[in-house]
């Protein structure tokens, strides 16, 4: 009985801490998390990039040859926010860096087309 109680607590207590490694946001989360310093990356084509862009975010085009190398290139143990134009490869991408060893992904997966329609800061 007591090894079953022990055990229940251990399943329990570990299930507790851990997290999802990907968590879809929307755009007022997106914003709190980049003044909190949190690197929020653009994975669209250059030519969706160059129409416009979210202030402050770093370009890595998901459909670019060497996309997970760049993206290895940031620290896998902060949280990053990763965002397309409307959640379609953000998805995908976040999946990818989430098996890639990336502790927290933020999807903001309404995109850059949500961002306009809240008629938020462009560059």
């Amino acid at each position: 009985m007591i090894r079953t109680i022990y055990f229940l607590f251990a399943l329990f207590a570990c299930s507790a801490v851990e997290q999802e490694p990907i968590e879809v946001i929307s755009a007022n989360k997106l914003i709190e998390l980049q003044k909190e310093g949190t690197v929020v990356v653009d994975i669209r084509t250059q030519e969706e990039y160059d129409e416009g862009h979210i202030p402050g975010v770093l370009h890595i085009d998901f459909l670019a040859d060497g996309f997970l190398d760049r993206m290895k290139s940031q620290d896998m143990d902060a949280p990053i926010v990763i965002h397309c134009a409307s959640g379609g490869r953000s998805g995908k991408a976040s999946k990818m860096l989430s098996e890639a060893g990336f502790k927290k992904i933020y999807d903001y997966s309404g995109g850059f087309s949500d961002w306009k329609s809240n008629g938020l800061d462009i560059e």
